[in-house]
């Protein structure tokens, strides 16, 4: 491999990074608006996205071979899927809790 592919990928990764720790701020705070059950859910909700958007961000890089797959990406790519379903689901338990009367 080139160099230019492994340090291409560190930037890649860090514009990656940069983008969902953004997300996740503007989350947390645009969700305190709403407050109450309604908001938990939709944080709950957003965050659970902001997973599975990261574990399908990965799977692309590695489908172009802009990132290397090894092992541990793919343990953690499964387990950010995981964790993001996790999240929708309790999400929508939110949502289904306060929609009861």
């Amino acid at each position: 491999m080139y160099p230019f592919v492994s340090e291409a990928n560190y930037i890649i990764q860090g514009c990656v990074a940069a983008i969902i720790v953004g997300a996740f701020y503007n989350l947390w705070i645009h969700t305190q608006v709403y407050g109450g059950v309604n908001g938990l859910a939709v944080r709950f909700l957003g965050i659970g996205m902001l997973f599975v958007t990261i574990a399908i961000i990965e799977r692309i890089l590695t489908g172009f071979k802009i990132v290397q797959l090894t092992s541990n990406l793919a343990l953690v790519q499964d387990a950010f899927s995981l964790i993001g379903l996790i999240f929708l689901g309790l999400g929508f338990s939110k949502i289904a809790s306060g929609t009861k009367v």
